[in-house]
């Protein structure tokens, strides 16, 4: 077996390539991530180590610092998709970047989704089944569509500006867009039509959860399903307890999505 040199590395990627050991190293963007991964991929933690550095940035600073500067070359980063194009999103052999907006789509799947809300605390959840909470979803697609492509203009601009948040209580239209001109310091003349631009591009691709999914931040959905159909505080504690049943579901009676296992089955394991 071949030795590993560490001594060019900092002394954080030099404690992580040691937890690693000869397990196979991959980068993701943060805690949440790991807990998706290690719950969905469990019969394979003595092959794979998961760790997040924080954000898609550094996934990519650690992935090339320890490409370049260690003889570890079992090692990946898997990154959300975000804006990016179809020509970007294409895989490179060491970092791969989600088809569906952010890990989050992965896990709302309609199945999954209404199977939690039937048995879930709430008095406004009535949808039959995993078909009618399909179109739920497209709906609240649909709801959320002004406010990502605000953050798809706040994303292209590149000004540092600060991205609405999930959990932002919607109101109209307007708002948002008078929100976006103050966050970038832009005339509203500027901005109106290019948020106008955005959303004639999402609301092409609301015709199935699978092109939605492309482009809605998932993020946002989970906190807009929580927000309509149920009843209790939307904490964060409650929110993380609601994606823990989606992860578990996902897996458990679903299956999991053929971009996850092509990622990490096929093109991290297999290697």
């Amino acid at each position: 077996m071949a030795t590993r040199t560490i001594g060019q590395l900092s002394p954080e990627l030099t404690d992580i390539l040691f937890e690693a050991g000869n397990r196979k190293l991959v980068f993701v963007e943060g805690k949440d991530d790991i807990e998706v991964f290690e719950e969905w991929f469990m019969e394979d933690l003595s092959e794979l180590y998961f760790y997040a550095p924080g954000g898609c940035e550094n996934v990519d600073t650690f992935l090339q610092e320890t490409l370049n500067k260690s003889t570890k070359g079992e090692v990946y980063g898997i990154i959300d998709r975000d804006f990016r194009t179809e020509q970007e999103v294409d895989e490179s052999s060491h970092l791969f970047i989600l088809k569906r907006y952010a890990l989050e789509n992965y896990l709302l799947e309609p199945f999954a989704v209404w199977e939690e809300l039937r048995i879930y605390p709430s008095k406004y959840f009535q949808i039959s089944d995993s078909s009618a909470m399909e179109t739920a979803l497209l709906e609240l697609c649909e709801y959320l569509k002004t406010m990502i492509a605000a953050n798809w203009v706040i994303y292209e601009a590149s000004t540092g500006a600060k991205y609405f948040k999930e959990g932002y209580i919607i109101t109209d239209r307007i708002k948002i867009i008078q929100q976006t001109s103050k966050r970038l310091n832009w005339e509203l003349a500027t901005v109106e039509p290019k948020i106008a631009e955005k959303e004639m591009i999402i609301e092409s691709k609301l015709d199935s959860i699978e092109n939605a999914y492309q482009i809605i931040d998932g993020k946002h959905l989970l906190h807009q399903i929580l927000y309509q159909y149920t009843d209790e505080p939307k904490t964060k504690s409650r929110v993380e307890h609601f994606r823990r049943l989606l992860i578990r579901t996902v897996k458990e009676k679903i299956g999991l999505h053929h971009d996850i296992l092509s990622i990490v089955k096929q093109s991290i394991l297999s290697k």
